[in-house]
Parts: C-alpha cells; sequence; structure tokens
C-alpha cells in the first residue's frame, strides 16, 4: 500500500501515476469511439440535408470535430448531430475516467497489476452510478429552479396573477434561501465533473452516496479543494506541452528520412493531411521548435502534379494513413491530459475523504456486522 502524506505531496504522484500506457490508452480508446460517433453522426445529418451542404462542411472542416457552439453554417438536424457527439464525448470521457480512477486507486492500496479487463468490469457494475449521479443532482437543480419559475408563471394568469405574486413577496426570505441552495447546487455540478468518477472508482457506492460526497466535498474541504485543483492544473500545465512536444519529435524523426530523400512526396502528402484536418498541420508547424528540420513544408497547391491510376490510389492510400496518424498522435496528447486529471482527481478525494472523516481508502474496507463485503474485482 502507497504510504501517501494527505496533504499537497502527494499530488505530485499523478506525474507518475498518470505517465502510464494503460491509462493513457483506457482515454485513447474512449476519444476514438467518441470521435468516430461524432463524424459519422454530423457527416450523416449533413448528407440528410443534401446538396452542396456536405461539400461545404468538408471543404471548411473536413475531418475536424466542431464544436456545436461555433458559429458554423449549418442546418439545425446538423446542430443537433454535433450536441449529440460533444455528449458522446462527455460520455466516453466520464466512463474512461472511471476505468482510470479504478485502475489508479488499486495501485494506491498496492495491486499494481490490476488490469484493464478488471476495470472494464468494474465500470460495467458502476456506469449506472456514475451517470445517475449527474442525472440527480440535475434533477434537483431542475426541481428547485421549478418553484420561482412556476410562482413566476401563475403571476401570468389574469385574475389570480397579482395575489399570488403579492404572497409570493412575503415568502421573499424563504425564496433568498432557496436562491442560496441552487447556487451551492451549481458549484457541487461543477465539481461533481471532477470528482463524480473519482467517489465511484473509490468507494463503489451507489448513486444517491456518491452524490452525498460532492456536497460532503464542497461544505467541508472547499479551500483544500481549491488549492489542490489549481496545483494540478498547473501540473497539467507543464507536463502536458512536454508530452505534446515530444510526440511532434516522434513523428518528424519518423517522417525525416521521407522528408529528405521524397520531398516533393512528403510535401505532397501532407497537405492532403492539412487540407483533411482543417488546415491544422500548418497551424502545428508553426509553433516554436517545431518544425526546424522542415518535415511539416507542404507543397504549393498551384505546384502539385495532376496523379492518376495506380500512382494516385498510392499517393491518396498514404495521404489517409498518414492523416490517421495525425490523429492518433492528437489524441494520445489529450489522452494523458485526460490520465493526468483523472488520477489527480483521485488522489485529490482520497486526501479530501481523509481530511473529512478520517476514513483512509487505502485501506480495505471492513463490512459492517451482519452485512456481507461488496463483491469487487480483483486482479487475475
Amino acid at each position: 500500500m502507497e504510504q501517501l502524506h494527505f496533504d499537497f505531496r502527494d499530488i505530485f504522484r499523478v506525474i507518475r501515476y498518470g505517465f502510464s500506457g494503460r491509462k493513457i490508452a483506457v482515454h485513447l480508446i474512449g476519444l476514438l469511439l467518441a470521435y468516430l460517433i461524432y463524424e459519422t453522426l454530423v457527416y450523416i445529418s449533413l448528407f440528410i440535408v443534401g446538396g452542396n451542404a456536405p461539400r461545404e462542411f468538408w471543404n471548411a472542416y473536413a475531418l475536424l470535430p466542431v464544436p456545436p457552439f461555433v458559429e458554423a453554417q449549418v442546418e439545425q438536424i446538423t446542430h443537433i448531430a454535433m450536441w449529440i457527439g460533444m455528449l458522446s464525448f462527455a460520455g466516453f470521457f466520464f466512463l474512461a475516467s472511471t476505468m482510470t480512477s479504478k485502475i489508479t486507486i488499486e495501485q494506491l492500496r498496492g495491486d499494481f497489476f490490476f488490469s484493464v479487463g478488471d476495470a472494464a468490469t468494474f465500470l460495467k457494475q458502476q456506469w449506472k452510478t456514475v451517470f445517475g449521479a449527474f442525472i440527480g443532482l440535475c434533477l434537483i437543480q431542475i426541481f428547485l429552479a421549478a418553484i420561482p419559475f412556476g410562482i413566476a408563471g401563475l403571476g401570468k394568469l389574469p385574475v389570480v396573477g397579482k395575489p399570488v405574486l403579492m404572497f409570493a413577496s412575503l415568502l421573499a426570505p424563504i425564496g433568498f434561501f432557496l436562491g442560496l441552495l441552487m447556487a451551492l447546487i451549481s458549484v457541487v455540478l461543477i465539481v461533481s465533473l471532477f470528482f463524480v468518477p473519482a467517489v465511484a472508482a473509490t468507494t463503489g457506492a451507489d448513486a444517491f452516496e456518491t452524490i452525498y460526497q460532492q456536497f460532503a466535498i464542497v461544505w467541508n474541504q472547499p479551500w483544500r479543494l481549491l488549492c489542490y485543483e489549481t496545483l494540478l492544473f498547473v501540473i497539467k500545465l507543464i507536463f502536458v506541452p512536454i508530452w505534446a512536444f515530444f510526440c511532434l519529435c516522434g513523428f518528424s524523426i519518423v517522417m525525416l528520412p521521407m522528408r529528405y530523400l521524397h520531398p516533393e512526396h512528403s510535401g505532397h502528402l501532407l497537405y492532403y493531411a492539412n487540407s483533411w484536418l482543417g488546415s491544422a498541420v500548418k497551424k502545428i508547424a508553426v509553433l516554436p521548435y517545431i518544425d526546424t528540420l522542415h518535415v511539416f513544408d507542404m507543397e504549393n497547391p498551384a505546384q502539385l502534379p495532376t496523379l492518376a491510376g495506380m500512382e494516385a490510389f498510392w499517393t491518396t492510400a498514404t495521404a489517409i494513413f498518414l492523416t490517421s496518424a495525425l490523429i492518433m498522435i492528437s489524441f494520445l496528447v489529450i489522452a494523458y491530459l485526460f490520465s493526468i486529471a483523472s488520477v489527480g482527481n483521485t488522489v485529490i478525494y482520497t486526501i479530501l475523504r481523509k481530511r473529512i472523516d478520517g476514513q483512509n481508502l487505502l485501506e480495505p474496507i471492513e463490512p459492517e456486522a451482519g452485512m456481507e463485503p461488496p463483491q469487487i474485482p480483483t486482479a487475475r
């Protein structure tokens, strides 16, 4: 079992525990699945619209996942598809984060061989808890918000409207405390985005207990929560760019021989990859120290040769593989960011739980008299 200090010093352990092939792979798979769902839904909606909509969207964004709040000139059905795609990104993130948190807490407990398969088995039991906690918090907030909206709606009635508003004004002090409660729940909702997977993974609790733990964190340890999350953000700000730099360096080293032995072919491929990724390659190339070897140089579109036959086929196929590799590298960087976030929030919750009620989540939970211990999967 890992010996924690249960203070800010433990946050630095995320540097080591976050840089894990298993945890990064879990988030990478989640990102890829969400990305495929997003692109499929968006382009299906564009083909339903018909006309020049697919071509115009491809020319503007190609394979980039465009957020629905970006001012893109698309029809309502495509906006709906974008929102569904964004929700799929969020859903896969929380599921992957739960698995990552479970692997992390088992490693902290001393089981370094807890596998991704074991985490997936645990997720099958706990995924309802993760989404149930979010849904429960949202329903509480909606129920409380329905009270003032309902009173305001009754005030619009022609006969009883004015008396209802007058009576409601007498209850203004109660309404003030209702507003405070709604503000608290809003903060808890934001905090739950960070800690619901960690609570579900470390305790195996149900949705009600998970919701209670969100309130306990916010109410009992707000300043530690803020300071620890700030420290975790600084760690992300330092180490994620370093990881991104090494990923791009690895890509550059692999592409270097082709760049110098086949410069025109390399520039041709990168031009296609850049156009299919919404000019993302060109934006990456202008970053400091990235294109010092001129690996990301691409051909001028006016100078591109006209390809035909098998040459066109092989060039297009190679460009597709190159584009897929660039997408994988981008997701690998994001997966490392998510891995640090999941591991960090797991460690932070373990510290805060110790501070709140003195329970060490790294120690085995003793069942109460007459109760059977929970069935939690163990490493094979």
